[in-house]
């Protein structure tokens, strides 16, 4: 009886084991759905204490999966929807680096073009900013300093030539001053080079970054939804902030001065976050609507530390194995979070109006690893 059972078991166990492989494969090739998603942004919400989280993951240009879960304002009744807009910080960055792409192309500037030829009539430049480049502004290899002086947070000059002319102001100011660094020698994160980057292509154009990026990038991607800022709109959500243990609710208005707005003002929907990381993605074959392919790859070649114009290319990353390009922001008081997979032709988008950064980093990068290799 013994030699009859043991093989009947057997059979059993491998039977089991061969559905349970099954059920397995099944799970890493099924893509994310609304459903799958929203039970994730759900729990990762809830389990991170955040006022609200939102993703989207688009596969060749179409829209797979999208969830948001919260409220657009801590004590309201209104809860998030998915058209909500949201402030993305410092991905700004990598929209300001397409935008002076554009201008590249179009030889307006060259990423050799010097700090000296901008603003070489100004007679106060170190001579050590002089010979610093807009592609090692654009690296964070420029030397500039992290930030502008605390004085320069509470200025808030109207968008148009009153604006342009306050960044230039502040960015001459900051030329009287020794870079950090020698140019090009090593990488220092810097709200103030992408400052500069912008004050270049303003003087260059004659016309302000913010009429650039509406130019350069929204018009042609159709991105209708985006902004400068928080969102003005009472009606949607609003950006939250830790003090101690109580969470404030802040003003429609708070944001970081608008002068840095090169380095990180737009506020935009998930939709249209996806919509130009989309573009980058097939760019890189050719397919994009901003640029060529060399420009694309340029682009997202890093230089130090694994920073390329605008995005993180990390050789190699803890949450898929295969190529991501990344960058993600927050003003203190919202987050937001844009992957590239070139591999898969996928982009995902997470965004929360919670500055709780470790927080909405750490349920953001979940939600990347818990679908990335799914796509």
């Amino acid at each position: 009886m013994r030699e009859i059972l043991l093989p009947v078991i057997f059979l059993m166990w491998l039977s089991a084991s061969l559905n349970a492989q099954n059920a397995q494969n099944d799970r890493q090739i099924r893509p994310p759905t609304n459903e799958s998603l929203q039970e994730v942004v759900s729990k990762l919400r809830v389990e991170q204490k955040l006022i609200g989280l939102g993703a989207m993951f688009m596969v060749d240009g179409k829209t797979i999966a999208v969830a948001v879960d919260g409220k657009r304002k801590k004590g309201g009744k209104a809860a998030l929807e998915v058209g909500d807009r949201w402030h993305i910080g410092s991905i700004t960055k990598s929209i300001t680096a397409t935008m002076i792409a554009r201008l590249v192309e179009r030889e307006e500037l060259t990423w050799s073009t010097t700090v000296a030829d901008c603003f070489g009539e100004s007679m106060s430049i170190h001579a050590d900013w002089q010979i610093v480049t807009l592609a090692q502004l654009l690296t964070h290899t420029s030397g500039a300093p992290p930030n502008f002086p605390l004085t320069t947070q509470f200025k808030r000059p109207a968008e148009g030539k009153e604006r342009m002319d306050a960044r230039r102001a502040e960015v001459l100011a900051i030329f009287k001053k020794k870079p950090r660094s020698e140019a090009g020698e090593s990488f220092k994160y810097s709200n103030v080079g992408f400052t500069i980057a912008g004050a270049m292509a303003e003087k260059q154009t004659g016309i302000p970054w913010e009429t650039l990026v509406r130019r350069e990038i929204f018009t042609p991607l159709e991105i209708k939804q985006a902004g400068f800022g928080p969102p003005k709109d009472a009606n949607q959500p609003r950006g939250h902030q830790n003090i101690g243990f109580f969470k404030r609710v802040a003003g429609v208005e708070e944001d970081n001065t608008p002068i840095m707005g090169p380095a990180g003002t737009v506020h935009m929907t998930l939709a249209d976050l996806c919509t130009f990381g989309n573009d980058h993605v097939r760019g890189e074959t050719g397919k994009g609507k901003l640029l060529t392919a060399k420009s694309y790859r340029s682009l997202h070649t890093a230089k130090l530390n694994n920073y390329a114009f605008g995005w993180v290319v990390p050789k190699k990353n803890s949450l898929t194995d295969q190529r991501m390009i990344w960058h993600n922001g927050s003003n203190t008081l919202w987050y937001a979070l844009l992957v590239l997979l070139p591999d898969r032709n996928a982009v995902i988008s997470v965004t929360s109006n919670d500055g709780d950064i470790r927080r909405a980093e750490a349920a953001a990068f979940q939600i990347v690893k818990e679908f990335a290799d799914q796509l």
